[in-house]
């Protein structure tokens, strides 16, 4: 028994594979639930994929955004203020506009955005300020600006763009490789920077024990302002492809504080723990969807949408529990 455990331990194989578990069982689950809603519906073909992954890339983008911020040990609740700011002025200057112009504003949202977070991230470095409640004020102010943006639903924005997000030119239909290229890469990207660049590591030793990693020499000042711009450039693009789906800006507070608690909810669903310093961040893209996905998967088991939205929170509550439980466990052990 001593020698397996030794063996395990040395190879390298089965160290990712263990230290990954987590990751590997909801991308696990995901699959689950995919083929069980195969056998829910009529016909199950390219246009339910497209469906399911153009619909879930808001969710992910921000889910990969607040994963980020939250292994540095922070928590951001203006995430989804945030994407409602992108996506109310990406649909009142994009529409009409060429596609060069176009890419331009979203370049430029995505920056913009990036350092607009960023400069919350400064502020909580300089004041002191719990995360939580810097953002929690923050989200108002971005909510209401994006308000007086947009007052009310409208805008729109170029084929291409909608394109690039449902693999169709009109939103509707079409092939389901661009909307799930768009879901893979960002993750992928994200996930290896903050696995294997010294900037990443530092996001880690930072939520795992902050006074550890200044001792150690680490700027854990720089790498907490880091964490928030990259949440905020996911925000940003989680506002693009909301107006690529939709074709409209949508100014509500209700929705950005929806896709902010569901960013939370992916968050520890996926296995990252909200004390910081572990966790995955490609599990929260299997995650996102798994989110996406329970709603329609009980209305299509017969079980009325106002009875579906209560099992779902339930079922949320339920794995989020099971998810604290597990992050203690492995405290415990190491």
């Amino acid at each position: 028994m001593t020698n397996a455990l030794a063996a395990t331990r040395t190879h390298p194989a089965l160290r990712a594979l263990l230290r990954n578990s987590w990751v590997l069982g909801v991308w696990l689950l995901l699959g689950a639930l995919l083929l069980w809603y195969t056998t829910l519906i009529p016909v199950f073909g390219p246009f339910q994929i497209t469906s399911i992954t153009k619909n879930s890339l808001p969710l992910v983008y921000l889910a990969i955004g607040q994963a980020i911020i939250v292994i540095a040990g922070g928590i951001d609740l203006s995430l989804g203020a945030l994407l409602l700011l992108s996506n109310v002025i990406a649909a009142r200057f994009m529409e009409g506009q060429p596609v060069g112009v176009v890419a331009a504003i979203g370049l430029a949202l995505i920056v913009g955005i990036a350092l607009l977070n960023a400069l919350t991230g400064y502020i909580i470095n300089l004041s002191g300020v719990p995360d939580i409640v810097v953002t929690l004020a923050t989200s108002y102010i971005w909510s209401g600006l994006a308000l007086w943006i947009l007052p009310s639903p409208g805008g729109g924005t170029a084929p291409e763009m909608r394109w690039l997000f449902t693999g169709s030119p009109s939103g509707i239909g079409g092939s389901y490789w661009p909307p799930l290229l768009m879901m893979l890469i960002p993750g992928l990207l994200v996930a290896l920077w903050a696995r294997t660049s010294r900037p990443g590591l530092t996001l880690y030793a930072t939520g795992s024990n902050r006074t550890a990693a200044q001792l150690a020499g680490l700027n854990v000042r720089r790498a907490k302002i880091l964490a928030y711009a990259i949440g905020g450039a996911m925000a940003a693009l989680a506002g693009l492809a909301m107006v690529a789906i939709t074709g409209t800006g949508d100014p509500r507070f209700a929705v950005g504080a929806s896709a902010t608690l569901n960013s939370v909810a992916a968050v520890v669903l996926g296995g990252i723990a909200l004390t910081g310093g572990v966790g995955n961040v490609f599990g929260v893209v299997a995650t996102g969807v798994t989110l996406i996905m329970l709603n329609p998967i009980l209305i299509a088991m017969g079980v009325n949408s106002n009875n579906a939205q209560v099992i779902q929170g339930v079922l949320i509550a339920g794995v989020m529990m099971v998810g604290g439980l597990s992050a203690v466990l492995r405290e415990r052990r190491s």
